[in-house]
């Protein structure tokens, strides 16, 4: 069927470093969605000087090739991002 994404990523209970991403064009802007369990998980946009409350359930879009984001360690909880 066809998608308006252009990939899609899981990650579960990982860390996820400060980058870029390089696939990515600059003008479309990229749907993360935070999911798990009892965590209290932060995406950190240092180009913006912001972190952001990334618990269960929240929906966040950016444009990842222009904007640096990662996610620290986040203590307890299972997390799952789709991206």
């Amino acid at each position: 069927w066809p998608l308006s994404f252009s990939g899609i990523e899981v990650i579960v209970n990982r860390e996820t470093p400060h980058h870029r991403d390089p696939g990515a064009s600059p003008s479309v802007y990229d749907l993360l969605v935070s999911l798990g369990q009892d965590h209290q998980a932060v995406l950190d946009l240092p180009d913006l000087g912001a972190q952001l409350g990334y618990r269960p359930g929240t929906m966040v879009y950016i444009a990842g090739k222009v904007l640096e984001h990662g996610v620290p360690r986040w203590g307890d909880g299972e997390r799952i991002v789709i991206a």
